[in-house]
């Protein structure tokens, strides 16, 4: 076992035994909606992960995701570093939001995008829709 496996093992064990209070979780979630005014958050409307509990990342397999708000919405596939994501109602650049920092890619005329060498953990999108507004995702873990 690595550190890595030892660490989401204990956070695994501390969510079950000693879980966050669903106020905090919500509180933390407003202050950081008001970050940026002029975003809307996307809704989460599919999660791979949300009904298969694991010990070890790994054992899920690739976390797919999908999220949207009006004419956007984003279909999202992470695994192993690798992001792929199908964009509607959006053109221009993708941001990929860590907590170290932002990479942007090009949305393709097919709407995929594809960003590869992310690091593990919680990551975030945003893009512009075609109305101009900007969209953000939620944080997830790729």
């Amino acid at each position: 076992m690595d550190d890595d496996e030892l660490i989401e093992r204990l956070r695994a064990v501390s969510a079950e035994v000693d879980p966050v209070p669903v106020w905090v979780e919500l509180a933390a979630q407003a202050a950081l909606a008001t970050r940026r005014l002029d975003e809307e958050l996307a809704e989460l409307t599919h999660d791979s992960w949300a009904d298969t509990p694991q010990l070890v990342r790994s054992d899920h397999g690739p976390h797919l995701l999908s999220f949207e708000i009006g004419a956007v919405s984003l279909d999202v596939q992470a695994d192993a570093g690798v992001l792929r994501v199908l964009v509607a109602g959006a053109s221009g650049d993708l941001v990929v939001e860590s907590p170290t920092g932002e990479r942007t890619a090009p949305i393709g005329a097919d709407g995929w995008v594809s960003v590869s060498d992310l690091p593990r953990g919680a990551l975030r999108l945003r893009v512009t829709g075609d109305d101009g507004r900007i969209v953000v995702t939620r944080w997830f873990t790729a």
